[in-house]
């Protein structure tokens, strides 16, 4: 599976920054020794990601993305979410999105060390941070399902 597409450009120069970008960009879990622990991101974020999340989605969207535990669509490429460190990033359709920043979620969060990430500048448009609400899981069921009408 390619996932070099124009859809996940931002995400990829954001995931393959720095020393991760001598990995591969595309890996499956079991590569590693340990994909909850060492990959840059919380176990407790790694499990809210691959287990809640994805749990409406197939098994083989679990991938690591330049090392970092992510959600891909299994057959078109699209990353739909990642972990990020203390925190994790959903994509989202245009209505989801609408619908989850009347919610209260956040595209831009501010970092341990005084750095701020926008969502929407550094992945793209339609991206946010996770807060741990029950509707990201129906949101993550609604942005694969978007993007397996590609497939068709």
């Amino acid at each position: 599976m390619d996932i070099a597409i124009p859809q996940n450009q931002g995400v990829l120069e954001y995931l393959g920054r720095g020393e991760k970008s001598q990995r591969a960009i595309l890996a499956e879990p079991d590569s590693v020794p340990d994909p909850f622990m060492g990959q840059g991101s919380h176990p407790d974020i790694v499990q809210r990601v691959w287990d809640e999340l994805g749990a409406g989605l197939p098994k083989k969207c679990r991938r690591l993305v330049y090392g970092t535990p992510a959600l891909v669509h299994n057959r078109t490429g699209v990353v739909l979410a990642i972990c990020n460190g203390t925190q994790y990033n959903i994509r989202l359709t245009a209505d989801d999105f609408r619908l989850a920043i009347a919610l209260g979620a956040s595209a831009r969060t501010r970092w341990s060390n005084g750095e701020e990430m926008g969502s929407l500048v550094t992945l793209s448009a339609d991206w946010i941070f996770g807060g741990w609400r029950k509707d990201e899981i129906s949101w993550c069921r609604n942005i694969y399902a978007a993007h397996e009408t590609e497939c068709i």
